[in-house]
């Protein structure tokens, strides 16, 4: 603290403006997952299990009642709503991908609940690619929620590869 008053951190205007200069307000509540606004290799929706605030790199999540959050984020994970984020998204050089709220808005996802979320988190996190995860996954998600048989969901792999590959040369 004295560290700020010596550089006269207090006189400036946010800090001013504060009941306690060295305080950040608290503008919100921590959100139940985050949606990573940027992405390079796929776009991330993760728990927030450590309670942290959102920073203008992600957007809050929170659940509409009747769903459950474990469930939102396992139906998240496949190559049809991979596939529809980068038709919905615009790219920038190096192949970023972005997505704003709007465009994550109308993502299909196909809702399941998982047979073992402990087992998916621990898949994801030992993943070494996404496609890894996808393979994993896929089939349980998109065969119980909209029916499609394994040659379909290699078809639509396939073309979530090519977006991606596109989104990558430009």
């Amino acid at each position: 603290m004295d560290i700020g008053v010596q550089k006269e951190l207090p006189t400036r205007y946010k800090c001013a403006i504060r009941e306690h200069w060295y305080k950040s307000p608290n503008i919100a509540d921590a959100p139940s997952a985050f949606f990573f606004k940027r992405a390079h290799e796929y776009p991330k929706l993760l728990s927030n299990d450590a309670q942290v605030l959102v920073t203008d790199s992600a957007y809050k999540v929170e659940m509409k009642q009747g769903f459950e959050l474990n469930s939102f984020i396992f139906s998240f994970y496949n190559s049809l709503t991979l596939a529809f984020a980068e038709l919905e998204g615009r790219y920038y050089g190096g192949g970023v991908l972005e997505l704003t709220p709007n465009e994550f808005r109308v993502l299909p996802i196909p809702y399941v609940s998982p047979a073992n979320f402990e087992q998916f988190k621990q898949d994801f996190k030992n993943k070494t690619s996404i496609e890894e995860l996808l393979a994993n996954y896929n089939y349980q998600i998109l065969n119980i929620s909209l029916g499609l048989n394994q040659d379909e969901i290699d078809r639509v792999e396939l073309i979530r590869r090519k977006l991606v590959n596109k989104r990558h040369r430009n």
